[in-house]
């Protein structure tokens, strides 16, 4: 059953798009006095957001719906944390067509409505089941998941995803995501492959705490080329534990032209006999021209 309607079923419809949060009161961190379920609003039809928007909670774009954000939208979610796991719980969720085309000039901006904000101080935009899912010249940012799309076809490009735990998270999708930027993540991308047809390419991915984290059963079919693989504080490529096949990686820039410099940044067989390996040779020795020149 899809999120949409597991939430109809329950009749958790409390709460709108606004300012506020169903104009409940607030407690420290954000959580309304008494509330117990996580306020949600449906998108109906076409629906477009300009200007300023916030979130409190869910807001779902249900199969059969179109949400349409134009440039310059910022989009802030409040943090409540209905489950106490220290995640905020506000969301955008995507089960219909996403169309949020930002441009060099105004980008579209996902962030969190804190004063002082951090990491988790919100969800996710979550793109599932959706057959059209359009990101171009966003940023998404002091997320859970600046993005995680699964069991969809999407197009993501000249975005930036900062301050998350997961910039960018895939599994079983379809798509190019080209010319992003992942930075000051805990994972810049982070994937179960799980029969996707991604090509993810002229990217840069640094800063981060691990820059490109495959979890786990992929059979390495991805394909992961020309893009800014470096400057990440553990690894730049991690496996993960049930990850026993190779994963070619060839065609990208490390950040050094010394093969065992660039090994000692990848988390693989050669520390893990289990894992597989990650292919990196033949390897770019010049940084390619990889980013779009919004974020030059």
């Amino acid at each position: 059953m899809s999120r949409w309607a597991v939430y109809a079923t329950l009749s958790v419809m409390v709460a709108f798009l606004s300012s506020g949060c169903a104009g409940a009161p607030r407690q420290p961190g954000g959580i309304a006095a008494g509330e117990k379920a996580l306020p949600v609003r449906g998108v109906s039809g076409s629906e477009t957001w300009s200007g300023e928007v916030r979130i409190c909670g869910s807001v779902v774009v249900p199969k059969g719906a179109t949400l349409t954000i134009l440039p310059g939208t910022v989009v802030r979610f409040e943090k409540i944390d209905v489950d106490g796991d220290g995640i905020g719980d506000s969301e955008l969720y995507v089960e219909g067509n996403l169309i949020a085309e930002g441009t060099i000039e105004r980008s579209i901006l996902f962030t969190s409505a804190e004063k002082n904000p951090a990491p988790r101080d919100w969800k996710y935009l979550f793109i599932n089941l959706s057959r059209k899912a359009i990101l171009s010249h966003c940023i998404s940012e002091y997320a859970f998941s600046g993005v995680q799309i699964h069991f969809s076809r999407a197009s993501v490009s000249g975005c930036w995803f900062r301050n998350c735990v997961d910039g960018l998270r895939f599994s079983t999708a379809e798509g190019i995501f080209e010319r992003n930027r992942m930075t000051g993540n805990v994972y810049g991308v982070r994937y179960e492959e799980r029969n996707s047809k991604v090509v993810l390419t002229r990217n840069d991915i640094t800063g981060n705490k691990v820059g490109i984290f495959c979890v786990m059963e992929s059979p390495g079919r991805i394909t992961i080329r020309e893009n800014r693989i470096h400057g990440n504080e553990d690894y730049d490529f991690k496996l993960g534990n049930r990850q026993k096949a190779d994963i070619p990686a060839q065609q990208n820039w490390w950040g050094a032209t010394d093969p065992d410099a660039i090994r000692a940044k990848i988390f693989d067989r050669r520390m893990e006999p289990d894992l597989g390996r990650v292919l990196f040779e033949p390897f770019l020795v010049v940084s390619p021209p990889v980013m779009d020149r919004y974020w030059n």
